[in-house]
């Protein structure tokens, strides 16, 4: 099915229109909330609580979640130490990826031409 300019743009007015989403009314995966809480969590744990302790704590205030699943969510929580992603154009941060062409001057490999012999 295509679509005319002008339903495009009632669609579009019709979506501006929509009010915002109440933050403190939307709801959250057990995942996600980790996520949110994670700080306060980590926190916790410089304070020498254990995950178990941590996780009852949870579970006492109507998070139902055990050690192992939090342990997980806090791992996928974390910030990911992976390399920005680069745009196009730019020059790659030096670093262990980057590596120097090796020096051929001292080679002692002659390449042959190829053969039909084979």
């Amino acid at each position: 099915m295509k679509y005319t300019t002008e339903q495009l743009e009632a669609i579009a007015a019709k979506l501006r229109e929509m009010p915002p989403v109440e933050k403190k009314k939307q709801e959250h995966s057990k995942q996600e909330a980790v996520r949110v809480l994670s700080k306060e969590i980590a926190a916790l744990q410089k304070r020498g609580y254990t995950l178990d302790q941590i996780s009852e704590t949870l579970r006492g205030e109507g998070l139902s979640i055990a050690t192992p699943t939090l342990k997980s969510y806090l791992q996928r929580a974390k910030p990911s130490k992976k390399a920005p992603v680069q745009a196009p154009g730019d020059t790659p941060p030096p670093g262990p990826a980057s590596k120097k062409p090796a020096d051929t001057s001292k080679a002692t490999f002659t390449p042959k031409p190829d053969s039909d012999d084979i």
